[in-house]
């Protein structure tokens, strides 16, 4: 049949409308595989870049299929496959249970739901290439509804580095919170912004409340009383800080636990600071020292306690030395006054065995008492300016007749370059020598024993360092005791305490007293052949004080003043009329303190020069009445006299009322620095007169100068006996010899007999006051005629009797605890009294006979 025209143009339209309809499928078709193709490209690379891979299991055809990442992760061959049983077999053979166990949970929900199962999963398997993996599985499961499994799809990713750092962290937090909880530690985190607040356990624990309570912020745990101290203490915490940065601050409180008892605790907290430099997080750590409080306070007391019991002990052996000294020394005494009585050999030999072991034994208790003064810390130390060869001289010649009687040579040497004058205790210097020098005496039988100075090198701040160094020839100390040597009541073995008696306190006493002066003791020796014992101290440069410094005071400029002068010993009145004449001043003189203060009722003086220790009323009683006259009187300059220096003393003295302390014997540089310093009062005064001069009438005339007096005799000599050497004649004759340059001949004849004068008063009160009975003696008597005599020796040059009776000076009661010392200072001041006359009488003194002995200072 052939189609008309109209027909057959609608049926080539069908066909082309047909065709157009499949060509526009075909290419939808082939835009939608190119999509599905991208879209598994980008699942790929997805899986690859998560480490994720995809596996299914068809469990109908018995078919483990897998993605290309997948088959990295397990080294599988990309599109490959594999039996269920193959798949299964992956697993490590602990794990196969759990996992087996996973998949049947899952398929009987799904065989009751109709519906794919979700399940989740950790375990580990070994690849191809034998790596064991830690992978985590998210998987769907189907099974039928007779509960056959059908298809099993899982996304698998590998976790094993973040499985292990898991497991690092969990032992971290448990290892963390193990030493927290031993430590009895406990951390909190407060946020400020939000207000939350986190505690740890073990801070639960320690306050007593149980874990996941409502925490609390720690000031809400501080009893009241407390709070304020913290919020304080805490200020630093809140100010503002470098943004982001951090800052840490310790602090001990306490905190109430949840039955209400209070913790001592000790609180380390960081405050962390946000991008402003506020502080949004405060966190911390506590820890509870409760217990170490308690055992800090039990062990303060203990301490308390065994520091109250060596102080008690240390006062019982200064008590029982202080008191067997005074028995002891009259022991001495009444020895001394029988070696004067007629003996034979027999007594005289007995008697000196027992003078001998009295000595020792006076020995050993100073040796006790020294020890527990340096225990105590009540061993006080006198810096002052000596001249150092007359230092060693003495220790020479105290121990020059032992050495002489053993056929030692005993000597000293001093390095040139050393200057003669230094400042440091001379007393405690000479009590470390004449230890060391007594110790290599006794253990040196021939040879030599030698006393050097060295100087070495300064440490920070020391203005000079000397070395004092012993070396004999002795027998030295054996290895094996060497570490011994300093220990206290050590003595060498049993043949050297046999052989040598003593406490075994003297080289202890001689290092603490080098320690206490800041240096250090040491030593060498060899068995056999000797040793050598050094000290090494710091001592200051001092000027030559018993020598005028040439224009030193001339460039002085002062004006013209009326000083009164208030000294009870003639001597020192010369001096310092003498001196203050000299620089063109008017002094009065005056006697005792209650004559200063009616002085000054009357008359307008410019400065006072007050001796300390006077008769009748002394110079600290005279200066608290001036001061509290008021008005100008009371703020007169005045100056302290006396010859006591000490720290304690200059304080003491400035505290009653002095100006400055000036020391006996007057020298005119130091005398002219002090009229310098304090002149200003005697300007100020003049200024507010306007030029005007006192009246005539009122300025008394200053007092005459004595007419020279004859020459007076020296005590007469028994016939037939040598008279015996003044010890210190030569430094008396230098001293005499100064002041004539210094005073004239004119003066120095005048202030030789006032001098006299003194001297024969006291010797006359020390002779009554030795024979009187004790108790009719005040101890007053006998520290004023000390005081006196330290006054006269210091200006007469004489300083080692100035200090031996400044020793005296400072007992309580010397003429109980020295009488034989007493009478040695009595014996020396009638000797330095003959050499005065000779000197005065122009004879040259024959020089001291070899076995003279030194003063004993």
């Amino acid at each position: 049949m052939i189609l008309n025209g109209p027909e057959a143009f609608a049926g080539f339209a069908a066909l082309g409308l047909a065709i157009v309809g499949l060509v526009v499928l075909a290419r939808s078709y082939l835009r939608g595989t190119r999509q599905i193709k991208t879209m598994a490209r980008e699942l790929q690379d997805a899986q690859r870049i998560a480490r994720v891979g995809t596996v299914r299991w068809d469990f109908v055809r018995d078919e483990v299929r897998w993605s290309d990442e997948y088959a990295r992760l397990l080294g599988l061959e990309p599109g490959g496959r594999m039996s269920g049983m193959e798949f299964q077999g992956m697993l490590l053979p602990e794990y196969e249970p759990r996992v087996v166990e996973s998949e049947r949970r899952a398929l009987e929900v799904s065989m009751r739901t109709g519906r794919p199962e979700r399940r989740e999963i950790i375990y580990k398997v070994r690849s191809r290439d034998g790596r064991i993996m830690e992978v985590e599985a998210l998987s769907e499961l189907l099974a039928d509804s007779e509960g056959k499994p059908l298809l099993l799809v899982s996304t698998v990713r590998d976790i094993t580095e973040q499985a292990r750092q898991r497991r690092d962290l969990r032992k971290s937090e448990r290892n963390l919170a193990a030493a927290l909880r031993v430590a009895q530690l406990g951390w909190f985190r407060q946020d400020l912004g939000s207000g939350d607040i986190s505690w740890s356990e073990g801070l639960y624990t320690a306050l007593g409340r149980e874990p996941g309570a409502h925490a609390v912020a720690v000031e809400a745990l501080v009893p009241e009383e407390d709070l304020t101290e913290l919020r304080a203490d805490m200020i630093s915490l809140y100010e503002p800080r470098d943004p982001n940065g951090r800052r840490s601050k310790v602090l001990d409180t306490r905190l109430r636990r949840a039955d209400g008892s209070l913790m001592n605790a000790r609180i380390a907290f960081e405050a962390s600071y946000d991008a402003t430099g506020k502080v949004d997080v405060l966190s911390g750590v506590i820890r509870d020292i409760t217990e170490d409080v308690t055992r800090e306070a039990e062990l303060r007391e203990a301490v308390s306690e065994a520091e109250n019991a060596n102080k008690a002990k240390s006062e019982f052996l200064a008590v029982i030395s202080h008191e067997l000294r005074t028995p002891m020394n009259g022991v001495l005494g009444m020895l001394g006054a029988l070696e004067e009585t007629e003996l034979d050999t027999e007594q005289r030999e007995q008697l000196h065995v027992a003078r001998t072991s009295a000595n020792s034994l006076l020995v050993i208790l100073n040796d006790i008492l020294d020890a527990a003064k340096i225990e105590a810390g009540r061993l006080e130390f006198e810096e002052e300016p000596f001249e150092l060869n007359a230092l060693i001289r003495s220790v020479i010649h105290l121990y020059q007749q032992k050495a002489q009687e053993t056929g030692v040579r005993l000597d000293s040497r001093i390095d040139a370059g050393i200057p003669p004058w230094v400042s440091s205790d001379s007393g405690r210097i000479r009590q470390v020598l004449s230890n060391l020098v007594s110790n290599a005496l006794k253990f040196t039988e021939h040879g030599s024993v030698m006393l050097e100075v060295h100087s070495i090198e300064p440490q920070d701040g020391e203005e000079l360092r000397l070395r004092f160094c012993v070396v004999d020839t002795g027998t030295g100390i054996p290895k094996e005791h060497q570490d011994k040597v300093f220990g206290k009541f050590e003595q060498l073995g049993a043949s050297y305490s046999k052989r040598f008696a003593g406490t075994g306190l003297g080289l202890a006493i001689s290092q603490s007293l080098a320690e206490l002066m800041g240096g250090e003791m040491g030593f060498e020796s060899t068995e056999g052949e000797g040793s050598s014992f050094w000290m090494d101290v710091p001592v200051g440069l001092s000027e030559n004080l018993t020598k005028e410094q040439p224009g030193k005071d001339d460039k002085v400029r002062l004006p013209k003043m009326r000083i009164l002068v208030a000294e009870d010993n003639s001597t020192n009145q010369i001096v310092a009329r003498s001196m203050l004449e000299r620089f063109g001043q008017t002094p009065d003189l005056v006697i005792d303190g209650a004559e200063a203060v009616e002085a000054v009722k009357k008359f307008d003086y410019d400065m006072i020069l007050m001796d300390v220790s006077m008769p009748n009323m002394d110079g600290t009683t005279a200066t608290r009445l001036i001061r509290e006259m008021g008005g100008d009187e009371a703020n007169i300059p005045i100056i302290a006299l006396t010859a006591h220096v000490g720290a304690d003393k200059q304080a003491f003295y400035r505290n009653a009322g002095f100006n400055e302390v000036l020391t006996k014997p007057l020298l005119r540089p130091q005398l002219a620095q002090v009229l310098e310093r304090w002149k200003g009062y005697a300007l100020s005064r003049a200024a507010a007169e306007e030029g005007g001069t006192l009246p005539e009438a009122a300025i008394p005339a200053p007092a005459p100068v004595a007419a020279p007096e004859p020459v007076r005799a020296p005590a007469p000599t028994p016939e037939g006996a040598k008279r015996e050497c003044f010890v210190e004649s030569e430094a008396l004759k230098a001293r005499i010899t100064e002041m004539r340059e210094e005073f004239g001949d004119t003066i120095v004849p005048t202030m030789l007999n006032a001098a006299l004068s003194d001297l024969d008063r006291h010797l006359g009160a020390f002779s009554r006051a030795m024979e009187s009975d004790p108790a009719d003696v005040e101890a007053e008597t006998w520290r004023r005629a000390f005081h006196s005599v330290v006054g006269i020796a210091g200006t007469l040059g004489c300083t080692g009797l100035s200090a031996r009776s400044r020793a005296l000076e400072q007992m309580g009661d010397a003429w109980g605890q020295a009488p034989e010392e007493v009478r040695r200072l009595h014996k020396d001041l009638g000797l330095m009294r003959d050499q005065v006359v000779i000197l005065m009488s122009g004879e040259d003194g024959a020089e001291a006979p070899q076995n003279a002995t030194a003063s004993g200072v």
